[in-house]
């Protein structure tokens, strides 16, 4: 700061910077991290119990598409897209390897 100017009070956003001073963003979705929560436990349980991660990975997917619709829709005040995207990922990814290791476990010697 150049000028005689007084620093920004505690939490104001600092007029050089452009950022907010306290770094508070806009809220993350709930089901955007529900779906990753679900997503998380589904994936190693597709190793270990693959029927529980099955019944683990259909809320993660479903968590994950309500999500974003839900974000799409507040129309800037939510955020989390990026974290439903993930959950969505993880449990898809979990329920096709589990489906895929159960047409294919017939086939193997």
């Amino acid at each position: 700061m150049t000028t005689n100017e007084p620093p920004p009070a505690h939490g104001e956003p600092d007029p050089s910077s452009g950022l907010p001073g306290d770094g508070a963003g806009l809220p993350t979705n709930r089901k955007a991290i529900y779906s990753v929560l679900y997503g998380a436990a589904a994936f190693p349980c597709a190793f270990l119990v693959p029927f529980l991660a099955a019944v683990l990975s259909v809320p993660a997917i479903t968590c994950g598409v309500h999500a974003r619709r839900e974000i799409k829709e507040s129309k800037g005040q939510e955020d989390g897209d990026l974290v439903a995207v993930i959950g969505l990922t993880i449990g898809a990814t979990t329920l096709a390897l589990v489906v895929l290791a159960t047409v294919a476990s017939p086939l193997l010697p």
